[in-house]
């Protein structure tokens, strides 16, 4: 737990409260970095539903793409305020966003715009399950632990995926290192906060920004490797509906896919 300090927020009521000092960087914003490094969450998805809108993609992908949009401001409001109910609009969004994730994995070599009625009430059947649960036992174990449930599918059906169907295998990889190495720091940052949090308070360590805020590279790339799966995804599914898909960049560097709209 962080020193109880009280900023523009007040008492802090979250079940959670990370390694990031609160109401230091800023006296409205409880945990700075942690609230800044969603931003990778929250406007690059953006880029991808404007795209899809556009070209007519399949909904289930601009749907994902929203979806983490959503997670990104759910934790954005989260760590900015430590409350409990800003705890549940970053969380129960990771469980019903992933759902879409699932979806549109399992649906890949599907025939263009059909629906899995089946598989669409199991996914809203775990998510409702999941989401009474959260609430009624309060337990973020039970939480982290479904959703990694939710993420070991996303994985499998996208390595299956990328194994059996035409596609960018680099890109899944990418979107799997990026992933798994937010992961790896969000290990860091719960397991070795107290050395975290020395280096911190060490005259360089004071002035290094986010170089140590773990739990804020956890979002940087578990955003990044979120939205590379999901590029991977919309890539892989416009080349089986024969769409020419073409990764392109906005600024000559962050990447997204635009189908030719003229095979279409």
């Amino acid at each position: 737990m962080a020193p109880v300090i009280e900023g523009y927020w007040g008492k802090q009521t979250s079940t959670l409260d990370w390694c990031e000092e609160n109401y230091v960087v800023n006296y409205y914003v409880a945990e700075f970095w942690n609230t800044l490094s969603n931003c990778v969450m929250i406007f690059a998805p953006l880029l991808m539903v404007l795209v899809g809108y556009k070209e007519k993609h399949e909904k289930r992908f601009i749907y994902s793409f929203l979806a983490l949009t959503v997670v990104g401001i759910g934790s954005w409001l989260f760590h900015m305020t430590l409350k409990y109910s800003m705890q549940l609009m970053d969380e129960v969004p990771m469980i019903w966003g992933s759902s879409f994730l699932i979806y549109s994995s399992y649906m890949m070599d599907s025939k263009p715009n059909k629906e899995n009625f089946m598989l669409s009430c199991v996914l809203v059947l775990y998510c409702v399950i999941v989401t009474l649960v959260y609430i009624l036992i309060n337990a973020p174990i039970f939480h982290q632990v479904s959703y990694g449930i939710m993420v070991f599918c996303i994985v499998i059906l996208s390595t299956k995926t990328a194994f059996t169907m035409k596609c960018k295998r680099k890109m899944h990889l990418l979107g799997i290192g990026f992933y798994a190495l937010g992961f790896f720091l969000w290990n860091v940052d719960n397991i070795y906060c107290s050395h975290l949090r020395s280096i911190r308070e060490h005259p360089v360590g004071k002035v290094s920004g986010m170089l140590f805020e773990c739990h804020a590279w956890w979002h940087v790339f578990a955003g990044l490797g979120t939205y590379t799966g999901l590029l991977f995804g919309v890539h892989t599914r416009l080349l089986f509906l024969k769409q020419n898909p073409k990764i392109k960049y906005i600024l000559c560097f962050w990447p997204y896919v635009s189908a030719d709209t003229k095979s279409k």
